[in-house]
């Protein structure tokens, strides 16, 4: 199992956001973790990544404790934010190299690197453009490209298609789809049920912090 969640909790202050939850992703599954708005999915992939210390539980990947390994949980994953996480007067290209030299991605491989995740969300094209001059959905696009780069044994997503045009949302549901194909295992949070029925065979329903189904 590379990825295994145990009575994960998290709380803030009075509030529980997060509240036992437990799931398991097998190598090369599409996981989808769906729910509303506030049902604790960002919270739970925050917890999962080491940004968020959990108050109870853990989460193991690739045989890791994000409690007692958050190094190694970090190499085994890659991370596709809800935000845009770019420098906007930088191009693709620049960015991604930034992003390549942050994750200890060995200079020499950089340039071949790059080159085959703007290939993979179709934007060798435009590279060398600002991404200040791109639309939504390309930025997104370049956002997975950025969780891309380390080869992760893992891609985790929270909402990647948030905000983004319907022929973007697609472009982006049919890079995924293909990069599952391929092997790569996928954990892809979102409130849109027909993005998860697209892309996921495992689902898991999140609510009030809790799972309710899986």
């Amino acid at each position: 199992m590379l990825v295994e969640a145990r009575q994960l909790s998290k709380r803030f202050g009075d509030l529980k956001a997060v509240d036992g939850v437990s799931f398991d992703v097998q190598a090369g599954e599409a996981f989808g973790l769906l729910g509303p708005n506030g049902a604790g999915k960002t919270t739970t992939v925050s917890m999962m990544c080491g940004l968020v210390v959990p108050s109870e539980g853990d989460v193991t990947i690739d045989g890791h404790s994000v409690r007692t390994d958050t190094m190694a949980v970090r190499r085994a994953i890659g991370v596709v934010p809800q935000d845009i996480a770019l420098y906007p007067t930088l191009t693709a290209r620049e960015n991604l190299v930034f992003f390549a030299r942050m994750q200890d991605v060995p200079d020499r491989q950089i340039p071949a690197r790059v080159d085959e995740v703007l290939q993979i969300v179709q934007l060798a094209d435009r590279q060398r453009d600002r991404v200040e001059t791109y639309s939504g959905g390309m930025k997104r696009r370049v956002n997975i490209a950025v969780g891309l780069l380390n080869r992760p044994r893992l891609l985790i997503l929270d909402e990647p298609t948030v905000g983004v045009d319907p022929q973007s949302r697609n472009s982006i549901l049919d890079t995924l789809k293909t990069l599952n194909a391929q092997g790569m295992t996928l954990l892809y949070t979102s409130h849109y049920m027909e993005e998860v029925e697209f892309l996921c065979p495992h689902v898991a329903i999140i609510d009030h912090g809790k799972v309710i189904a899986d």
